[in-house]
């Protein structure tokens, strides 16, 4: 299965990076040190991120070539958040949802990408020559 890619609102750079030339934080830098959570679920992946005080009007999420992004604006304040999907999500078959404070995304897997049990059954016919 592949990963999720995440970036913040630099794009994917660091103050590190920028001054340093490269991020000796990088290999520890998780979702959650982007103020979200991203966890593996039965049929794909689920997304959590706080967003206090923002009305579901004022969240928009959007995909496009892989590309998920989640904005909030309000009158106060904003925010940006991107993460790259892998190829096995089913990009039109994405569910959001506000709820006390909490916008939880659900990324369901692509049903031809999901294992799925073959049954496997015989003849009568079949079974009585085989002797």
């Amino acid at each position: 299965m592949a990963d999720v890619a995440v970036r913040g609102n630099l794009g994917g750079r660091s103050l590190f990076g920028d001054l340093l030339g490269f991020d000796p934080f990088r290999s520890v830098q998780t979702a959650s040190g982007y103020g979200f959570e991203i966890s593996r679920a039965e049929n794909g992946y689920r997304i959590e991120l706080p967003v206090p005080g923002f009305r579901p009007e004022q969240i928009d999420v959007t995909i496009e070539d892989r590309v998920l992004t989640i904005v909030g604006k309000s009158e106060r304040r904003n925010f940006t958040r991107t993460v790259v999907i892998p190829e096995e999500i089913d990009a039109e078959n994405i569910g959001a949802n506000v709820e006390y404070g909490l916008l939880t995304l659900d990324l369901h897997v692509h049903p031809k990408a999901q294992p799925r049990k073959i049954s496997v059954t015989g003849s009568a016919t079949h079974e009585n020559s085989v002797n």
